[in-house]
């Protein structure tokens, strides 16, 4: 059994926690209000809450900082003095390449003991309330060290999350977040557009009612956290910003097509798309 520390206990941090307490882990969690807290260990899915960031950490076999990707480098400065040399920490975030550039800019370099990860799971809801357990089943987690990156860290957070089910993929911070780019951030950018197209049409009742399931699908992120996503969207402007563009690009296309009325030239785009969505592997 180890001790471990989660730092945030929303969707990510909740259902993690309630992950490894099936597992036989003791869990501890800490958050900037510890009362707020109070309802996961009431449940039983914490063994404890401790206000105490400093105490907490300094017995933990593991840290996990289930906190925006925003607040990263703020979270470990203030825990980094009390951390023990050899407690590996990981965090969460959905940007890895701006991770370890604000702890590189804190430490000097980035701390060997700390591995970059990102679950990638999860739903539009966040907050404790949406945890669940089960959620990393089969999902995969990629992890993203460097070579400064302790390996025996690395193995202990791979573990962890071996332990609750999930599959672990190595890549670079850069790969990372270049196909997360495309796979997430790109298609949460479409949604809250599309909402927004949405909401400037008007007519309230009648339009909502004329949105089939193809709206809603197309919609269901646009749920999600909007200062979350705020966060991720700085963090990985570069890459969203190349992801963008190119979807520009080809959306110029498409309205190119469709003014012109290219009866071929919309069949080709529609058949090519729907070839390369029938290669997706199930999920």
């Amino acid at each position: 059994m180890a001790n471990i520390v989660i730092i945030g206990l929303g969707l990510i941090g909740g259902s993690l926690a309630r992950d490894l307490r099936r597992c036989g882990h003791r869990v501890t969690a800490c958050g900037r209000d510890a009362g707020r807290l109070a309802p996961a260990l009431k449940l039983g899915i914490v063994d404890a809450v401790e206000p105490d960031w400093q105490v907490a950490v300094a017995g933990a076999d593991l840290v996990v900082l289930a906190v925006p990707v925003g607040r990263t480098r703020e979270v470990y400065a203030r825990i980094r003095p009390h951390l023990t040399a050899d407690t590996p920490v990981t965090d969460v975030g959905s940007s890895k390449c701006s991770v370890v550039r604000d702890l590189t800019a804190l430490c000097g370099r980035l701390p060997a003991q700390f591995v970059p990860g990102h679950p990638i799971a999860g739903t539009e809801h966040s907050g404790f309330a949406a945890s669940v357990e089960g959620l990393f089943a089969g999902r995969t987690v990629v992890l993203t060290p460097t070579a400064e990156t302790d390996p025996a860290a690395e193995a202990r957070v791979a573990a962890l999350w071996l332990e609750v089910g999930a599959r672990v993929l190595t890549l670079s911070a850069e790969q990372h977040d270049a196909a997360l780019a495309l796979t997430s951030h790109l298609p949460q950018m479409l949604a809250y557009t599309l909402m927004g197209q949405f909401a400037e049409f008007g007519q309230g009742k009648t339009l909502a009612e004329l949105a089939g399931s193809g709206f809603r699908d197309m919609t269901r992120l646009a749920g999600s956290d909007p200062a979350m996503w705020h966060d991720v969207s700085l963090a990985n402007r570069a890459q969203l910003s190349l992801a963008l563009r190119r979807y520009m690009e080809r959306l110029g296309e498409l309205a190119a097509a469709v003014d012109a009325g290219d009866s071929e030239r919309l069949l080709a785009l529609f058949t090519a798309a729907q070839a390369a969505h029938h290669r997706l592997p199930a999920a």
